[in-house]
């Protein structure tokens, strides 16, 4: 027997926001002002696929009103719609690997102490280096 969804799908989704949807929401529980996000960033999902097809179709230069050559509108968009769409998953601040929450600004903050400890890490070795080679 197979269980029932958790949460339905909202209507008006289309495939790729449906998708985004059942893949989520089977993987994790959400608060219901999580659920608002989720159904935003579904919608935004739809709307950037139906962006990539605008561009699969028409190409991604297209003829200018005075006939020139110009980058098709749709590029921009689709660049601009993939960006909100992240910002709205990482709103979301589903966990990582070890079950932790993360927002962005803990992911950010994430970063950033990894780039310190690398470095930190990297003068280290050079220092243990240039000991081992008798330089110091």
């Amino acid at each position: 027997m197979t269980e029932a969804p958790k949460h339905r799908a909202p209507t008006g989704l289309g495939t790729a926001g449906k998708a985004l949807w059942r893949r989520l929401v089977s993987a994790f529980d959400f608060a219901e002002h999580e659920l608002a996000i989720l159904e935003v960033a579904c919608h935004q999902a739809d709307d950037v696929a139906a962006l990539e097809r605008v561009i699969a179709a028409d190409g991604m230069v297209v003829t200018g009103s005075a006939g020139q050559s110009r980058l098709n509108g749709a590029v921009s968009e689709v660049r601009q719609g993939r960006l909100a769409l992240g910002k709205l998953l990482g709103a979301l601040a589903l966990p990582d690997e070890e079950d932790r929450p993360l927002s962005a600004t803990s992911k950010t903050a994430q970063k950033a102490a990894n780039a310190r400890w690398s470095r930190k890490r990297q003068e280290q070795e050079r220092r243990e280096q240039r000991l081992a080679d008798g330089e110091v």
